[in-house]
Order: C-alpha cells, then structure tokens, then sequence
C-alpha cells in the first residue's frame, strides 16, 4: 500500500510538471511518455495512450491536467483510507 502512495506521489510530480507547458515540462512529458515504447509487444500503444495520440500535444496536456486534478487526488485519498486500517492492523503505530 505504501508503494502504491508513492507511485501515486511521483505521478503527481510527473503529471504537474507538465502543467505550465513550457519547453522544460514539453521535453519532460515527451520523455516520461517514451519509456514505455521500451516494452516489446505493448510499448507502442501504451504510448499512445499516455499522450492521446501519436505525438505530445493538446491531447496530453488536458489528459495529464485531468489526472492532475481528479483521478490521482481520488487513488491518493483512496489508498490512504486503506492505509491506516492496515496500518492499525499490522501494529506499526500506536492507535488513534
């Protein structure tokens, strides 16, 4: 669950980054989306899915804006309600 947090924390990161769209954040989205074309078989169309087309544009830029603000806002609050259950389970912490 803690891994989970903190894949979501990085998307964060990634996905704000690219919000100002300027020639930083452009190279940046443009490189964070490359690094799946390395998987074999499915590379290619998770590209496409990360950008909403072919290249970085428009399409990106309102998909990582819409992540941005309400589905990882959601997954974050999400996991951290599943979190501190499992949390006051295990006895890592002392009770609330």
């Amino acid at each position: 669950m803690g891994v989970v947090l903190v894949v979501l924390t990085a998307s964060f990161g990634v996905t704000g980054y690219s919000l100002p769209w300027d020639q930083i954040g452009y190279w940046a989205v443009k490189i964070v989306t490359g690094v799946p074309e390395a998987i074999p078989v499915i590379g290619s169309s998770v590209v496409e899915l990360l950008r909403g087309s072919a290249s970085v544009g428009q399409s990106t830029l309102t998909r990582f804006y819409s992540l941005h603000i309400f589905v990882l806002p959601l997954l974050i609050a999400l996991f951290t309600l599943m979190h501190f259950p499992i949390i006051g389970k295990q006895g890592i912490s002392d009770p609330l």
